[in-house]
């Protein structure tokens, strides 16, 4: 009996044990299907989020690597034809000058031999540019117009065959070919070098009576056509090439000549070059690829030059310079306030119009005339520099400027009331009008913090210049010993002064420059008043100077006691 008591209660046990089963299976299975199916918000939020990874870094993809350079390409394909072909060209030299000296080759027939390889470079060119044999093909072209230009500087110079009205239109057309060429092919290496042969086509050519305004004429209308051309086609360096070499032949020929009379021709192609350079800045302003401002820059630059070594170094002349000067300046001073209405960028024109007043004011005032004058100018411009934003326009006002401080420094003050008077008193008020404008910016965050406290410390140190000239000039008459004695008490007061104003508006820079400045008055005492005063005259320097020190102390301390309390 207690067997089958003890079996069917654990036949009981077991079937309990399947039904707990049975329901935590049939709970899994409804509760897997409800989240595949029908997600609720309340599963999705009981759901916990992936943990965090607060640290993790991104994994940037490695850049691929550079292709390697085809050495093959570039040595077969690129300079092998550029070196060969002018051996080439010297075994044909060599070749034809054997011919020649064995007499089988005249000079006529040399000539259309020139002509020939001319024509047969030039096929050849034309034949590798098909086949985008480029480098090949350019150098081919490029030599075609060399040799054709020598042969006719041959025929023309050497052997005397064509005239040389003749032997300028052959050239004119040979560099007009060359161009077409160039233009043709979108070649810039072409260009250069037409350009660099078109320069010299006046120089090929024999003339008993040469005319200045035929050859600056051309050298002039060739480089602004090609100029206009290269900006055409975006050729930056044969803009600047064009620009640039013209003024080379034209420096070469005032030099060969050292003549007046082509002073007016040279002159009038260099404006009509920068007048073309003005035109080109106002009608393309935005575009600056090509950098049509900068050679606009450099352009009048070389005016300038060129105006002050024709006109300006001698004095009966000297006034065409000036005049020369100041129409360049209302000029461009216009220029930028019609570009600034406008709402255009001026800063080129503005600085033109800087450097050109600046070397108005050179011109014609004298040195102790022009320091004041050109602080002045240099102030103004700077000021606009930064209130534009211009990096140029604040470089041309900070050498203005600089220059006219050199002036007054090279001119102290002799005399109240002279012109070195006035100018140190520009000097210091100008210092003084840049640090308040400066330090309106420096809030706004547009200039450096550190510029505004520099201008400040310069203010303080040419005042105590300044003071100090005015003092040796009234003491001027006085025994040495009170000439010391006064320019001591003024340097104290002067610094008494900076401590008391800057008590005043609780500015600590103005306390420690006083402070400093006391020191620097007890140093100018020690060194250079004592080996050459009384024994009266120290005393009295050392209890004024000791009691102002301790007397300023003292006023520090009445200024901390409300706040110790």
């Amino acid at each position: 009996m207690d067997l089958e008591l003890r079996v069917a209660v654990l036949e009981q046990k077991v079937k309990a044990l399947e039904q707990l089963l049975d329901q935590a299976l049939d709970r899994k299975t409804a509760t897997t299907s409800q989240s595949s199916d029908w997600p609720t918000p309340a599963a999705e939020q009981s759901q916990p989020s992936p943990p965090s990874r607060p640290h993790q870094e991104t994994v940037v993809p490695a850049a691929p690597p550079a292709p390697p350079r085809d050495w093959e390409h570039l040595i077969a394909r690129v300079w092998l034809p550029r070196i060969f072909i002018i051996v080439f060209l010297l075994g044909v030299l060599w070749g034809f000058t054997a011919a020649v000296s064995a007499g089988f080759i005249t000079e006529p027939v040399r000539c259309i031999l020139g002509i020939l390889a001319a024509g047969v470079m030039y096929w050849q060119g034309e034949t590798q540019m098909r086949r985008k044999r480029t480098a090949l093909g350019q150098v081919l072209l490029g030599g075609a117009s060399g040799v054709l230009i020598l042969s006719l500087f041959a025929a023309h110079m050497l052997f005397g065959l064509i005239p040389p009205w003749l032997t300028f239109v052959l050239y004119i057309i040979s560099i007009a070919a060359s161009v077409f060429i160039a233009i043709r092919h979108r070649s810039q290496a072409l260009m250069i070098i037409t350009l660099l042969a078109g320069y010299l086509v006046p120089f090929m050519v024999t003339s008993a009576q040469p005319n200045h305004w035929i050859f600056a004429g051309y050298e002039g209308l060739f480089s602004m056509a090609m100029m206009l051309l290269s900006l055409r086609y975006s050729f930056r360096g044969a803009y600047f090439t064009a620009f640039g070499v013209l003024h080379l032949p034209l420096l070469v020929s005032t030099l060969i000549s050292n003549g007046a009379n082509d002073r007016t021709a040279l002159l009038t192609i260099v404006i009509l070059q920068h007048l073309l350079l003005f035109g080109i800045a106002l009608l393309r302003s935005e575009d600056s690829r090509i950098g049509q401002r900068i050679t606009l820059f450099l352009s009048f630059g070389l005016v300038a030059a060129w105006t002050y070594g024709l006109y300006g170094s001698s004095a009966g002349d000297r006034h065409l310079y000036e005049w020369m000067l100041a129409l360049w300046s209302v000029l461009y001073i216009g220029t930028s306030f019609w570009l600034y209405w406008q709402k255009r960028a001026f800063s080129v024109q503005l600085s033109i119009a800087t450097f050109s007043t600046f070397l108005w004011l050179i011109s014609v005032l004298h040195a102790d005339q022009s320091g004041a004058a050109l602080l002045v100018e240099g102030g103004i411009a700077l000021g606009l520099g930064v209130r534009f934003q211009s990096r140029l326009q604040q470089i041309s006002g900070a050498l203005a400027y600089f220059i006219g401080m050199l002036f007054v420094f090279t001119h102290p003050i002799h005399r109240i009331g002279s012109y070195e008077s006035f100018g140190w008193l520009v000097l210091v008020a100008t210092v003084c009008g840049l640090y308040a404008y400066f330090r309106s910016y420096a809030r706004e965050g547009r200039v450096p913090s550190r510029f505004p406290l520099l201008l400040l410390w310069m203010a303080f140190i040419f005042v105590l210049i300044f003071i100090s000239q005015l003092t040796n000039v009234l003491t001027s008459g006085l025994d040495v010993d009170y000439e010391h004695l006064i320019l001591s008490g003024v340097w104290a007061v002067y610094a008494v002064l900076l401590i008391i104003a800057g008590l005043f508006v609780r500015r600590a820079k103005a306390n420690l420059i006083g402070i400093l400045f006391l020191f620097i008055t007890l140093l100018k005492i020690i060194f250079i008043d004592l080996p050459d005063v009384s024994t009266a005259v120290r005393a009295i320097l050392f209890i004024g100077l000791g009691a102002i020190g301790v007397g300023i102390s003292r006023l520090f301390y009445k200024r901390k006691e409300p706040n110790d309390r």
